[in-house]
C-alpha cells in the first residue's frame, strides 16, 4: 500500500505535468528570440558600425547607407590580401614589372582593417611625415608637369590623388606624343578612367595605387603593401569589378627614408597606369627601375 505523502507527490507531479501542456509556448518564443538571436544581433551591428566610423571617411559614406553597402560588399572580398594578383594575360601589356628590387621593410605589418575605407589601425606616423609623404607627390607633379596633375581622389572622393593627364588637363602640357600616355584609356584604365595612379589617406599617411602584377607581388612579399580586399573582385549583381587586380594598399612611412621607397613605388603606379615612365630625383635613384621597354 503506497504512503499518502507518496501519492499527494504523484499527484503534484501530474498537476504540473498538465500545467506544461497546457501553457501557451508561443509567449515564450518572442522573449527567447529577443535575449538569444536580436539582442546580441545589435551589439554586433552597434559594435561593427562603430568601428566602420571609427575609420573615417572613405569611398562610401559615413553613414548607416555606407555601413549596409559595405557590409554587402564583404560578401565578395578577397580570402587572402597577401596573395599577389594573377600575371597579366595581355599580350599588349608588359610581362615584367618596373621595379627590380625593394628593401625589405623593417617594421612588421601594421594592423589593417575596413572595406572602404580601408585603413591601418597602428603604425600612424607622425604628421610631419604624412606633410613629408605629401610633398614628395607634390615633387612628382612638378617634375612631371606635363604629364601628371594632382585633385581629389576619383575612388575616395576626398584627399589628394595623383592623376596621369591629356594636355588640356595640364597647364604646362606640350602636345607632342611622345609626351603623352598611350591614349586618353591610357594604359591600364582605373576608376571611370580618370587616369589615378594613387591617393593618400590623412587618417592614417597610408595610400592606394595600382601596379603591375609582379609589382604587385614584389610590395607584397617585401612587406611594404597588400592588396586592397575589393581588388579584382566581381561583384554581383553589377557583374564587374570595382578595383583593379592590382590595386594595392601600401603602409605609412615610419621614417624619413621610407618616403623614397615609397616615391619610388608611385613612380611604378605611374609607369603601369600610363604606360609612362615619371621623373625622379637623386634621392630614390638607390632603388632599382627600368622603362617601359626594358
Amino acid at each position: 500500500m503506497a504512503a499518502p505523502g507518496s501519492d499527494q507527490a504523484l499527484l503534484h507531479l501530474k498537476n504540473l505535468y498538465s500545467n506544461i501542456l497546457s501553457l501557451d509556448l508561443s509567449r515564450l518564443f518572442v522573449p527567447t528570440l529577443v535575449v538569444s538571436v536580436i539582442f546580441p544581433f545589435c551589439r554586433f551591428v552597434h559594435r561593427d558600425y562603430s568601428n566602420f566610423l571609427a575609420l573615417g571617411p572613405g569611398g562610401t559614406p559615413s553613414n548607416f547607407f555606407g555601413y549596409l553597402c559595405i557590409s554587402y560588399l564583404r560578401l565578395f572580398t578577397l580570402k587572402d590580401p597577401f596573395t599577389p594578383p594573377p600575371p597579366t594575360t595581355q599580350t599588349d601589356r608588359p610581362a615584367h614589372g618596373f621595379l627590380l628590387q625593394l628593401p625589405k621593410r623593417p617594421q612588421p605589418r601594421p594592423s589593417v582593417a575596413g572595406v572602404a575605407p580601408h585603413r591601418q589601425t597602428n603604425q600612424k606616423p607622425p604628421a610631419s611625415l604624412y606633410q613629408m609623404m605629401r610633398t614628395a607627390l607634390y615633387d612628382l607633379v612638378s617634375n612631371n608637369s606635363k604629364l601628371l596633375r594632382s585633385g581629389n581622389s576619383c575612388f575616395e572622393k576626398h584627399g589628394l590623388a595623383l592623376f596621369l593627364c591629356l594636355c588640356p588637363q595640364c597647364p604646362d602640357a606640350q602636345c607632342h606624343t611622345e609626351l603623352l600616355h598611350p591614349g586618353p584609356t591610357h594604359m591600364n584604365s582605373t576608376c571611370e578612367d580618370t587616369g589615378e595612379i594613387c591617393h593618400i589617406h590623412p587618417s592614417d599617411s597610408s595610400m592606394h595605387l595600382t601596379l603591375h602584377p609582379s609589382d604587385a607581388a614584389l610590395v607584397i612579399s617585401k612587406g611594404w603593401g597588400e592588396r586592397h580586399p575589393l581588388a579584382g573582385c566581381l561583384v554581383f549583381p553589377l557583374g564587374k569589378r570595382l578595383l583593379p587586380e592590382g590595386f594595392v594598399m601600401v603602409y605609412a612611412p615610419q621614417d624619413e627614408s621610407q618616403v623614397g621607397v615609397l616615391k619610388e613605388i608611385v613612380r611604378a603606379a605611374g609607369w603601369w597606369v600610363g604606360g609612362v615612365v615619371l621623373a625622379s630625383d637623386s634621392r630614390n635613384e638607390s632603388v632599382s627601375k627600368k622603362t617601359v621597354d626594358g
